[in-house]
């Protein structure tokens, strides 16, 4: 995994504001499932935390920013491809990264190779539980990619 990744300001607006002692570690262009769209923009780790900003057009049409702590994601997956015409302009018609969260909610992103990305995120997360030994949960329909303790 690379240690930084350039952060495009013109189209992602500028990155979000990083937390004392808390450093990039990537970015990659990527559309977040809000409500029965998905919504383009930019979503970043970082040594804390995961971030998604929308790109300026989105954020104009009502896309929100969106972030949480490494220690919030329980588990990690594949969402499969849905054709149903609920999920149209949600990014349903590809395969999307899935990230349960400990209060029970799920994210969903369109991005270029979630099976990477995954594995990218999988080491961060690791990387931040060294400490702790939180087992992931099997989610159902998924590809499940262990975080080992």
């Amino acid at each position: 995994m690379s240690t930084s990744t350039p952060l495009p300001e013109k189209w992602f607006g500028p990155p979000p504001v990083l937390l004392d002692g808390e450093s990039w570690v990537s970015h990659h262009a990527a559309n977040r499932t809000q409500g029965k769209r998905a919504v383009g923009g930019g979503l970043h780790y970082t040594t804390h935390r995961l971030l998604f900003t929308p790109n300026v057009i989105d954020a104009r049409l009502g896309g929100k920013p969106w972030s949480c702590s490494l220690h919030d994601v329980q588990a990690l997956g594949i969402e499969p491809r849905s054709f149903s015409l609920l999920e149209l302009f949600s990014g349903g018609l590809a395969e999307r990264m899935r990230l349960e969260l400990r209060d029970g909610t799920r994210e969903l992103f369109v991005i270029r190779k979630p099976a990477e990305r995954i594995t990218e995120l999988a080491a961060l997360l690791e990387a931040a539980d060294k400490d702790s030994q939180v087992a992931p949960s099997p989610l159902p329909e998924m590809r499940v990619v262990d975080r080992k303790p």
